[in-house]
């Protein structure tokens, strides 16, 4: 029985499952320039044809990418990089491989710093129904995403009758203190295998313990009063017709997911939570077969570099409101956050879609020495990148999936 599995079992995660989202009861790492970390990933990748072919400091941008403009000297773009490839590795996009690594790039920094604030870290799909909305592993097990804009923004924000509060609490200290007593009691009269896999369920039980007090300190702070989102509003002179603005910049789910972004970094600026990751696959029903056209039909590949110049207004947006906000440090949110935006898939004319060839990584905030730059790593893994991430927040590892070295960003 898996480690997980356990904890399900014994009712843990069941009860409550949003004290998932709680930090664990450890010593305070030395606290590192970069404080935030926001991992976009686009299912069906983008289309690699029309992003800049030339690379150093002065690449010319794309007429696409118009909206990230003002933010060129915010963010670097690495582009032909390898990963993936296939709808299988969509939602391991963050992961490498679950075989290497039991966790994905989001989880190994909740762990590092999901501690400091009251939600651990949040995991979220928004987007049409897809067979693929898993983006985040722990244990190398898939985390379910929350999938809906009013139920992210309850996790956050949202205030809960205090003693509704600690009933559920109280109800989930009663199950896990009764697990414990269950499992001292089996101790004694099972085998040495048994007991190894007894030692695991109180580890996992342990873990319970410490998210459980840590919720239950939570209790007694104050919250941010903070306004659901309006409908945002997307500038985009590569967009410009009236059709086009309603197709890709006031689509209902374009203008859902600005909302979810909204929300992400009001979370962010009020430190509800450090860690998030976020999931999309098509802004319409459209958008996949788009990808799948785009080695025969010329309108195919017009429209694919649409729907991608609709995510670059999206992030633009995102960055705006980093880069106004200043912090204590006296620099701003964005210096504080990096933000990776990729996806496991990308398109061309002469490869097709679910291409792992050429994978564009765009990388934002965090004052990094290449930002302004295009560099092309042709043919190297992505995961040189999350390794590079990870030394970023202090945390040192010597691998992450199929990473070759650390890399300067």
């Amino acid at each position: 029985m898996k480690r997980r599995d356990i904890l399900k079992t014994a009712g843990c995660i069941l009860f409550l499952p949003s004290l998932e989202s709680f930090g664990k009861n450890r010593s305070t790492p030395a606290e590192a320039d970069v404080k935030r970390l926001f991992c976009v990933s686009m299912g069906y990748g983008l289309f690699t044809d029309v992003l800049p072919q030339t690379d150093g400091a002065d690449y010319a941008f794309s007429d696409h990418m118009e909206p990230l403009k003002k933010h060129r000297d915010h963010f670097t773009l690495y582009s032909k990089m390898k990963f993936g490839g296939n709808h299988e590795s969509d939602h391991r996009c963050f992961v490498g491989n679950t075989t290497t690594n039991p966790d994905s790039l989001d989880q190994l920094v909740a762990d590092h710093v999901g501690h400091l604030t009251r939600v651990r870290n949040v995991v979220t799909f928004i987007s049409h129904a897809h067979h693929h909305i898993v983006a985040s592993w722990r244990n190398r097990l898939p985390i379910t995403p929350i999938q809906s804009t009013r139920v992210l923004f309850e996790t956050l924000f949202a205030r809960t009758d205090r003693k509704t509060e600690e009933r559920l609490l109280a109800n989930k200290k009663s199950v896990l203190d009764g697990s414990l007593e269950e499992a001292k009691s089996l101790m004694a009269r099972v085998s040495g295998r048994d007991k190894q896999r007894l030692e695991e369920y109180f580890a996992a039980l342990r873990e319970s313990e410490q998210e459980l007090n840590k919720s239950i300190e939570w209790l007694s702070r104050s919250r941010q009063d903070v306004e659901f989102p309006v409908a945002p509003s997307f500038e985009n002179e590569f967009l410009a017709t009236d059709v086009d603005k309603q197709r890709f910049l006031t689509n209902p789910r374009q203008i859902q997911r600005g909302i979810a972004f909204d929300m992400i970094y009001k979370a962010f600026k009020f430190d509800v939570t450090r860690v998030v990751n976020f999931y999309m696959t098509g802004l319409d029903n459209d958008h996949h077969i788009t990808t799948h056209n785009v080695p025969k039909s010329e309108e195919a590949r017009t429209s694919l570099t649409k729907y991608d110049s609709s995510f670059f207004s999206l992030m633009a947006n995102f960055y705006d409101k980093l880069s106004s906000t200043r912090v204590e440090s006296g620099g701003t949110l964005m210096d504080e956050t990096i933000t990776v935006s990729t996806g496991n898939n990308s398109v061309s004319q002469k490869m097709g879609p679910h291409n792992g060839n050429e994978i564009p990584v765009f990388v934002a905030g965090g004052k990094f020495a290449n930002h302004g730059g295009h560099i092309i790593r042709k043919g190297e893994t992505t995961c040189d990148i999350y390794l590079s991430i990870l030394q970023q927040f202090g945390i040192e590892q010597g691998r992450f999936g199929n990473s070759k070295k650390i890399i300067e960003l």
